[in-house]
């Protein structure tokens, strides 16, 4: 999927956050973008995934010939971050059946599968709710992975995951990042080993 940033600007009250983003994300692309707490990384991330509609400029997706509406945009990605989450109700299994009534799988894989691929020690009839950080953010990522879908969107992804869970987060990602378009927002440079191109987020203003 390509997704283009046309004079993308954001103003919360009085204050621009954003200000004249152009910036052309190529299909197949992993891009990170970096930048000190409050300099717009979240903001951009919410733009683009359309969840929060840009004070001024549009954002435009094109996957091969077809153009993708701003308003059908959510089906054709998958997004984590710390504003994100899953349905504490539910226990593993629930939220992974209930995902995928809506979302095509990667693989075909059934719910034990998808256990074992996310090495994960879980009581599997435990709530999301009662789950660390650390695991919550994994099974987000663990079905992020499995979703067929062309953009992947990643603010702070690693952001709770300890260095054992780092590692099988960034190989799954290296696996299964064919064909996809890929933006990781994050201050940790270890999240930007596999990106093609890596940008302050103030730097996007200028480049068309």
């Amino acid at each position: 999927m390509e997704v283009s940033l046309e004079n993308i600007s954001k103003r919360f009250g009085y204050q621009w956050i954003i200000r004249d983003c152009n910036y052309q994300f190529p299909p197949g692309s992993i891009t990170g973008i970096s930048g000190m707490n409050g300099s717009g990384k979240s903001t951009l991330i919410k733009i683009i995934s359309s969840h929060l509609s840009p004070t001024e400029g549009k954002v435009k997706y094109n996957t091969g010939d077809k153009r993708i509406g701003n308003s059908d945009i959510y089906k054709h990605l998958s997004m984590v971050g710390p504003y994100t989450g899953l349905i504490g109700e539910y226990n593993i299994e629930e939220q992974y059946g209930f995902h995928f009534k809506f979302k095509n799988k990667v693989r075909n894989l059934e719910f034990q599968e998808f256990r074992e691929w996310l090495e994960l020690d879980i009581h599997p009839a435990k709530r999301i709710m009662d789950y660390s950080s650390g695991m919550h953010q994994r099974l987000q990522l663990g079905i992020a992975l499995q979703t067929d879908v062309p953009l992947l969107l990643l603010d702070e992804p690693t952001s709770f995951l300890d260095n054992q869970a780092k590692g099988w987060f960034y190989r799954n990602l290296e696996s299964m990042s064919a064909d996809k378009t890929i933006i990781i927002a994050s201050n940790d440079m270890e999240d930007f080993n596999l990106c093609g191109n890596m940008y302050d987020v103030m730097e996007l203003k200028t480049i068309s």
